[in-house]
């Protein structure tokens, strides 16, 4: 049976930036949202393909399609040994944090965000730095 071509999450960031020049609130929440997925998505891939772990449960939860891998994506980052050399798992944690807090307010507040621009503009330049990042 053939290996199956895996998806490059870096294309889900490309997306998000090609509604750069855009002034359609639905398009600069859809980038905010595809910025955050990049970035949690090689990260999660990256624990799974490392087989990094906290424990038996945060593996569990790492290998099911519950929305808890999230969550536990940064808690390993913050909190694993192995991760935290110079902090920087930690740090990992923390950009990840910051953009999912964005991806939530896009995706689930009715209001319109204020200065989505910028908010925009702030989330394609952390998930940018994330992703050139995991590509060294």
């Amino acid at each position: 049976m053939p290996e199956k071509e895996k998806f490059d999450w870096c294309d889900y960031y490309q997306l998000g930036k090609s509604y750069q020049n855009e002034d359609d609130i639905a398009k600069l929440r859809t980038g905010i949202n595809r910025f955050y997925f990049s970035s949690f998505l090689k990260s999660r891939d990256y624990l799974l393909e490392n087989n990094i772990f906290l424990d038996s449960t945060s593996k569990k939860i790492m290998n099911s399609t519950s929305g808890k891998v999230h969550s536990e994506t940064r808690n390993i980052f913050k909190k694993h040994p192995n991760l935290n050399v110079s902090k920087k798992g930690e740090k990992i944690a923390k950009e990840l944090d910051n953009l999912h807090n964005y991806r939530n307010l896009v995706d689930y507040d009715a209001e319109k965000p204020k200065n989505i621009k910028n908010a925009f503009n702030y989330c394609k330049s952390r998930a940018k730095k994330y992703l050139i990042y995991w590509m060294n």
